[in-house]
């Protein structure tokens, strides 16, 4: 209560759960960390075929990489002077992640059933109705489906046959670049 007799409410951060959050964030970094050296590691282990040009299938994972362990370490230095604002996570976020997370193991395990690009489009679609709550309608859902596919071949185009990472095959990936011998 304050002077005027009205109850005053408290943050869950400022009561008790500070420590929970410092806790929280702590083990946040560190498995962020470890997840970006790891990928890092994996991406230096992988074969080095450059081309002439210099880029190889080895250059875009080395330098997500990079991106990733750079970001983390700003969080770090973020956390430790700070600046990071904090707050529990509800439960409809953490049903988000999960939801995020579902959807990117059936996008992972659909690659190898029905292509690369075709799998991409799919995802594309559910991500933007389910995970950023987009409402579409039949027109804008083959819209999205159809932005999705053109994405999924641009992909497919500068990995798998530029430069040389295999990616699953799919029939519109057997139509479009196996008829044109690349």
């Amino acid at each position: 209560m304050n002077s005027k007799g009205a109850a005053t409410s408290a943050t869950p951060t400022e009561v008790g759960d500070a420590g929970t959050t410092k806790a929280s964030k702590t083990v946040a970094t560190i498995v962020l960390a470890a997840l970006a050296v790891f990928y890092l590691v994996n991406a230096l282990l992988l074969p080095n075929a450059e081309t002439d040009d210099g880029v190889g299938p080895k250059m875009f994972p080395l330098v997500v990489g990079i991106v990733l362990l750079c970001t983390t370490l700003l969080g770090i230095v973020s956390m430790l002077r700070g600046k990071a604002d904090v707050r529990p996570v509800t439960g409809s976020e953490l049903l988000h992640v999960l939801w995020c997370i579902v959807l990117f193991a059936l996008f992972t395990a659909s690659i190898f059933l029905i292509g690369f690009a075709e799998a991409a489009a799919i995802f594309s679609v559910l991500t933007t109705m389910t995970v950023f709550g987009v409402r579409l309608s039949l027109r804008k859902a083959v819209w999205v489906l159809f932005l999705g596919l053109i994405i999924g071949m641009i992909l497919f185009l500068i990995f798998d046959v530029w430069l040389n990472v295999l990616l699953p095959v799919g029939w519109l990936e057997y139509l479009v670049f196996g008829g044109l011998g690349l």
